[in-house]
């Protein structure tokens, strides 16, 4: 599928890669026994939270497309399983634009306003997860679950949160520069002019709907609201990391369920931050190698935590969202290459007239 695209190549790359750098460091023997011996009777619930969290996620983007226009939460949730399967299965975080241009097409909506609200749910989910590791890590560290790891991974972990911290925290000043500062968005519209002329207006349209798409960050008290939204997406979503950790026996590691619960917020904090690493195709390669290394440092054995973060990531994350997208998909008679060959085909905006006015900032609004 899409094999003559070169981004996909290097997705594949990416992946292969880490996998083998991971299996370097386990032992086969040991994986394969902790996979055996592992009790999978915790795995059907820790899929219905992992669902569970794919809905707060749906009813958080129906917030964040509210300035916008009133979506039914019941015709969201299909859209956003649609948007992860396809981000699952695809390189370069492409699930987002497949996600946005799915939203326009089956509402007549615009696909550069929902992008940049996309963008706006990403990057609190940066945040949130963050707070989980900045909460979770000194507490684990404090009570001396670390596993005596050396002074320069410990400078190497601080820097990475810095940069991590530094990123986020410039793109939501710079968000909201865009959302709240017409003059703002203006001056940064006024860059487009450096692009070849033929390209001005199609740019111009996709920048001022993007910038459409940032308006619930115009108050402090929206940017709160998306917090409180954000923290219910991040504790289900951890809740499947903890109950899957009884499947490993990773409670009689930890000796505590308070330690246990830390263990599993940092988890999920670095192997979802892992995945920010644009090229792998579904983050496979880049979670599994960092939930691996995160469970090591707290002192769990090599396999047994390759097992527990290969099974978490496909078992629970990867396949059962990508089943149930792909089925959703194939009741409307499409499937994902035909999505996305139609969205290559028609362009970020499926139906012509939704950008408005490209020479001011209120443009470009939804369709009514």
């Amino acid at each position: 599928m899409f094999s003559n695209k070169w981004h996909v190549w290097v997705g594949v790359g990416v992946s292969v890669v880490l996998l083998l750098i991971l299996i370097y460091q386990v032992n086969l023997g040991e994986l394969k026994d902790a996979l055996a011996e592992a009790n999978y009777t915790y795995l059907a619930p820790a899929i219905v939270l992992y669902f569970g969290a794919v809905l707060f996620r749906t009813i958080r983007w129906r917030y964040l497309l509210l300035p916008l226009r009133e979506f039914p939460l019941r015709r969201l949730y299909p859209v956003v399983i649609i948007g992860y399967m396809a981000n699952n299965l695809l390189p370069l975080r492409l699930g987002e634009v497949v996600r946005a241009y799915y939203l326009a097409r089956q509402e007549n909506f615009n696909t550069s306003s929902a992008l940049g609200t996309i963008a706006v749910e990403r990057l609190f989910d940066g945040i949130t997860i963050l707070g989980f590791a900045a909460v979770s890590a000194p507490w684990l560290l404090l009570l001396g679950e670390f596993d005596g790891a050396a002074d320069i991974s410990g400078t190497v972990v601080t820097a990475l949160t810095v940069l991590a911290v530094a990123a986020f925290g410039g793109f939501l000043v710079f968000f909201t520069l865009l959302a709240r500062n017409p003059e703002f968005a203006s001056r940064v519209a006024q860059i487009l002019n450096l692009l070849p002329v033929r390209l001005r207006p199609a740019v111009s349209r996709f920048f001022w709907t993007f910038v459409s798409g940032l308006a619930v960050l115009n108050s402090p008290r929206k940017q709160l609201a998306l917090v409180l939204f954000s923290v219910p997406v991040w504790l289900f979503e951890g809740a499947m990391y903890f109950l899957i950790a009884y499947s490993f026996n990773l409670d009689a590691h930890f000796g505590s369920i308070g330690i246990l619960v830390l263990a599993a917020a940092l988890l999920t904090a670095t192997s979802n931050l892992a995945t920010a690493v644009p090229s792998a195709i579904g983050g496979i390669g880049p979670f599994e190698v960092v939930a691996q290394q995160t469970l090591v440092a707290l002192g769990v054995g090599a396999s047994v935590a390759g097992a527990y973060a290969g099974f978490v990531h496909l078992v629970a994350l990867w396949l059962p969202v990508n089943l149930v997208g792909l089925a959703l998909l194939w009741k409307q008679n499409l499937s994902l290459k035909q999505l996305v060959r139609s969205w290559r085909d028609e362009g970020l905006e499926p139906a012509a007239g939704l950008a408005g006015n490209t020479s001011n900032p209120q443009a470009g609004g939804p369709a009514s």
